[in-house]
């Protein structure tokens, strides 16, 4: 004999005695009725219109992009939402760039761009003419002074990776041997060159061979990042990695063992290198990109300036080198249409008057798949105070289920929800037991998550400011960022009870009494 299957709103009613409910949840009267509105049908027609051929996998900057977000806006405007400052869109400026080739002249050398030396990995590297000097480790600490007696003002400084010492011998710059923080911190050379007034740094690594195999299938791609001018900690220096043996052709030097014996007794015969040209040639182009959100005002005057947010990535990776299209239905076309159907929830509840008392701002972000970029440009162009901020609800990749999980499509990932508020996390459990009863599975929600799922969404942007989050999220599959990602393998009822446990989680938070309490300090580390 089959189960009988209950009406949601009876499921709602039967199981709002439950204890736990009760303890923690306060204003779910109505919110069943609402809830019932996220169907599997009504995500499948969404789905099937954004993960579509026709909107060419959603590349950010790229036409099919901007068909998206246009249909997302149009949803948000007819289901009855605000737009915000004016508009449905929240521009957010790009640069694409792209190395195409380029030759460092040193002497009577020349470097050849990805077979002698490649750019450091995040750093913009510009065309320069400048002295270059060899400044051994490039580094300062007590009585070691690499930059004794040089001036390097304006000039590219050569050094070598690493510090004085090794793991069988020990290092020479701490009192136990073990390396110091010239090993440990990526950018603490780079940042001391800079400070010392140089123009450029090109750093010597044994493992050059090993590096350069990793960089350059991305080397020939082009690069996406806001469009702004970075100030404060770091260094945007322009740097270069280059081998051992390209320093010794360059020197005329016998062997690096021998270079790093004579160099603390300035014992070697040339130091300084004359005038290094480097000359790249380069594709750069500004282009404007746009985040699509709408605004359903609270009802409460006295909460209405708390936000409660929505979010999803609508980008995917656009069409490959063959002209194949890759759909992203799941990746995050599922969280996409999931926040559709939550904001049409909403906005169908405050019709009938049983609107929220906070504001809740629906957002769908541009350019998670080239870096958080449209959710980076939120956090520091936000439409609203950052403190006014409640939490952010994020879905990504909500459509079908991993290997964990073969035979089970009744759970979803939960990362982050106990990170700040724990407030937050009860709600979130209370919710889920006594509303929709999936199975809430918080592998990747460990700090030592080898995955760093944490950091790998747009909710991390919210995070970093001590907003309280929820990523919901159901694993990574066989079609993840490939052409099989499609919109008829997403388990379309699994996703409506996603869709459901956010909504209802929304609800409550925005009907509460007392804004969320951030109780916790978040551990994890800052840097991503």
């Amino acid at each position: 004999m089959k189960h009988a299957i209950l009406p949601f709103s009876l499921v709602l009613c039967c199981l709002l005695p439950i204890a736990v409910a009760g303890q923690v949840l306060q204003h779910m009267d109505a919110a069943g009725t609402w809830a019932e509105t996220i169907t599997p049908e009504d995500l499948a027609t969404h789905l099937y219109i954004l993960a579509s051929d026709s909107m060419e996998g959603r590349e950010t900057t790229k036409p099919g992009q901007r068909k998206a977000a246009d249909y997302i806006a149009t949803q948000f405007e007819s289901m009855g939402l605000e737009p915000v400052n004016g508009s449905y869109f929240q521009d957010v400026p790009m640069r694409v760039s792209k190395l195409l080739g380029g030759v460092v002249s040193v002497r009577d050398e020349k470097l050849l761009f990805k077979e002698d030396f490649v750019p450091y990995p995040g750093i913009e590297v510009k065309d320069l003419t400048a002295e270059a000097v060899f400044v051994g480790y490039g580094i300062q600490e007590g009585e070691w002074d690499d930059y004794a007696g040089l001036d390097v003002r304006g000039k590219v400084v050569v050094m070598m990776s690493g510090e004085p010492g090794d793991e069988k011998n020990g290092f020479e710059l701490t009192a136990d041997g073990s390396p110091s923080r010239w090993s440990k911190e990526r950018n603490a050379k780079r940042e001391l060159a800079d400070s010392l007034g140089a123009e450029g740094v090109i750093v010597v690594t044994p493992d050059f061979g090993t590096m350069r195999s990793r960089m350059v299938p991305w080397l020939s791609r082009e690069r996406m990042r806001l469009d702004v001018d970075r100030e404060g900690e770091g260094t945007d220096l322009p740097t270069l990695l280059t081998s051992e043996e390209v320093l010794l052709r360059m020197t005329g030097w016998k062997s690096m063992k021998d270079v790093r014996k004579k160099w603390p007794k300035r014992k070697l015969k040339a130091t300084d290198f004359g005038v290094m040209e480097m000359g790249l040639a380069r594709k750069d182009e500004r282009i404007m990109a746009s985040n699509v959100w709408g605004l359903l005002p609270g009802s409460d005057s006295t909460l209405a300036d708390e936000i409660v947010a929505l979010t999803s990535h609508y980008d995917h990776v656009g069409i490959d080198k063959d002209g194949l299209i890759y759909n992203g239905a799941d990746d995050d076309g599922s969280g996409t249409v999931s926040l559709l159907e939550n904001a049409e929830a909403w906005t169908l509840a405050a019709k009938a008057g049983d609107g929220p008392r906070r504001s809740v701002l629906f957002m769908a972000f541009v350019g998670e798949e080239k870096g958080l970029l449209g959710s980076e440009w939120y956090s520091e162009n936000a439409a609203f105070p950052l403190e006014q901020h409640v939490c952010d609800l994020n879905m990504d990749m909500v459509g079908r289920v991993d290997e964990a999980h073969p035979d089970d499509d009744r759970y979803i990932y939960l990362i982050g929800s106990d990170k700040l508020s724990s407030e937050l996390h009860e709600i979130s459990e209370a919710v889920n037991e006594s509303h929709v009863g999936l199975d809430l599975d918080y592998t990747f929600n460990a700090p030592d998550d080898p995955n760093r799922f944490y950091y790998r969404s747009d909710h991390y942007n919210f995070a970093k400011h001590g907003i309280p989050v929820i990523f919901y999220f159901s694993g990574v599959h066989e079609d993840y960022h490939g052409p099989g990602d499609t919109p008829d393998k997403i388990l379309y009822p699994k996703m409506s009870e996603i869709g459901k446990l956010v909504f209802l989680t929304s609800w409550e938070v925005a009907n509460r009494d007392a804004k969320l309490e951030v109780d916790r300090v978040n551990d994890f580390p800052t840097n991503r």
